[in-house]
């Protein structure tokens, strides 16, 4: 774990204080803060977006997959649809160009979403939704990395923290809010320090630990969740509100091995190892320890500092 310093310098060690971020802290003391919550895989943006999305990156360990339609396996926008289950996709920054690898908007690379109208949606369309409840029953959140609204490096990470301040507010003020939860995490880390050594589940992972808050009236407040999480930890989340199948009991197409293209843990060979959606998975937490739904519930109310 020493790596961070040996290749990044001093700059691996910094961090940012109540003073740099005070919503981001300020949602520790209304919220919960997930301690030990791993991105899917030791790699970069679009594999845990994958993983994030359907459970699985299928055998994918960096970013030379993309495009319009390129994956046809299932992910959780086909669960949601199987069961009548609303959903969409707002585009915080406006739709990025897929074609170019510049969208972080995954969803439009399978091929059943790739030019689904509900998957580009904006920031304005959210907001009105919110305003009048007319939220779905499951929505996606994606800021733009052209615009570096997603706190990217070299992305001003207050501009973000900006962003998801107004969706966040938004919501609170929502009809729907007294009913709601909001995830808030990002795909993979950004290269500072840590010094907790991610598990080894399979071949492809877990990757470093990022931040995740889950917000919601019913959320346990000042509270650090120590509980096992991953990008599929949102999928079980998801699927255990709904009453939805898991991902890992429909697609079985990477059950035994995985293509070898794109794929380091192939080593070269035609076929990489096994990576089975991880949905499926009892050793992975489903975010439910988050929640105290006994509790009443509640409005946070604005400070004034924030």
């Amino acid at each position: 774990m020493n790596g961070f310093y040996i290749n990044g310098g001093m700059a691996a060690m910094g961090y940012y204080t109540q003073r740099d971020l005070p919503f981001y802290y300020w949602l520790h003391e209304r919220f919960t803060l997930c301690a030990n919550y791993f991105c899917s895989s030791m790699g970069e943006t679009y594999p845990n977006r994958f993983y994030l999305t359907a459970g699985t990156a299928g055998g994918v360990t960096n970013n030379a997959v993309y495009g319009y339609g390129v994956l046809d396996y299932p992910c959780i926008l086909d669960l949601l649809d199987a069961a009548g289950v609303t959903w969409k996709v707002y585009n915080l920054g406006g739709i990025d160009d897929v074609p170019a690898g510049q969208s972080d908007n995954v969803f439009l690379f399978f091929k059943r979403y790739a030019q689904d109208r509900r998957a580009l949606h904006t920031l304005e369309d959210y907001l009105e939704d919110a305003r009048r409840g007319t939220l779905p029953n499951v929505s996606y959140m994606i800021p733009s990395y052209t615009n570096r609204l997603d706190e990217h490096p070299p992305a001003n990470v207050d501009v973000g923290m900006r962003l998801q301040e107004r969706c966040i507010r938004a919501l609170m003020k929502s009809p729907l809010w007294n009913r709601a939860a909001y995830i808030l995490t990002y795909d993979e880390h950004g290269g500072y320090f840590d010094h907790v050594r991610p598990p080894q589940l399979d071949a492809y992972g877990l990757g470093m630990r990022v931040p995740t808050w889950v917000i919601s009236p019913y959320a346990k407040p000042r509270h650090l969740d120590s509980a096992l999480y991953e990008h599929g930890s949102t999928l079980k989340f998801v699927e255990r509100v709904f009453g939805l199948p898991t991902l890992a009991s429909v697609n079985h197409r990477f059950d035994s091995r995985t293509p070898g293209a794109h794929n380091e843990a192939a080593n070269g060979d035609d076929y990489g190892p096994p990576a089975p959606p991880r949905d499926g998975r009892h050793d992975i937490g489903d975010l439910m320890d988050c929640f105290d739904f006994k509790r009443s519930a509640r409005r946070a109310k604005d400070p004034a500092q924030v």
